[in-house]
């Protein structure tokens, strides 16, 4: 399917391994060969990175002022299914400091650390259709 689009921004282990079942039909063989730990898009999986255009993903500048930012696509040790993948995304959120979670909420109440996992129109992520899927750390809002 070309025009399959999903966000999900929520919390938790459990919620993750859902997340990424429901988007791995993004990666084709089922397997994840590469990664991409991006400033702008977050922790990107993709199912093929040896293409030579692939070696950098890039921000489309849409945001005004914002300049394209690239990082590069990396090998990973083997091909993942999307359980090893899970745990991999998993321990990478475990692993990112406070100044990389997105969506702060100063209000009367309290954050907490969740997560966006998403891909954008037609299944891509920025200007790669390699992609899979990517996930962003960002703060979970609890009201009081």
């Amino acid at each position: 399917m070309d025009n399959r689009h999903i966000s999900i921004q929520t919390e938790g282990k459990k919620a993750l391994e859902l997340a990424m079942q429901l988007l791995w039909d993004n990666a084709p063989g089922g397997k994840a060969t590469h990664y991409c730990d991006h400033p702008t898009y977050g922790f990107v999986l993709l199912w093929d990175g040896d293409k030579k255009d692939l070696y950098e993903i890039d921000y489309d500048g849409c945001t005004p002022g914002a300049e394209k930012i690239k990082a590069p696509i990396i090998k990973l040790p083997f091909a993942m299914d999307c359980k090893a993948a899970t745990e991999m995304v998993w321990s990478w959120l475990q692993e990112q400091p406070k100044e990389k979670y997105r969506d702060e909420l100063d209000h009367d109440g309290s954050n907490g650390r969740g997560f966006k996992i998403y891909n954008e129109y037609w299944g891509h992520i920025g200007d790669s259709h390699y992609a899979i899927l990517a996930v962003l750390p960002v703060w979970a809002w609890y009201g009081k």
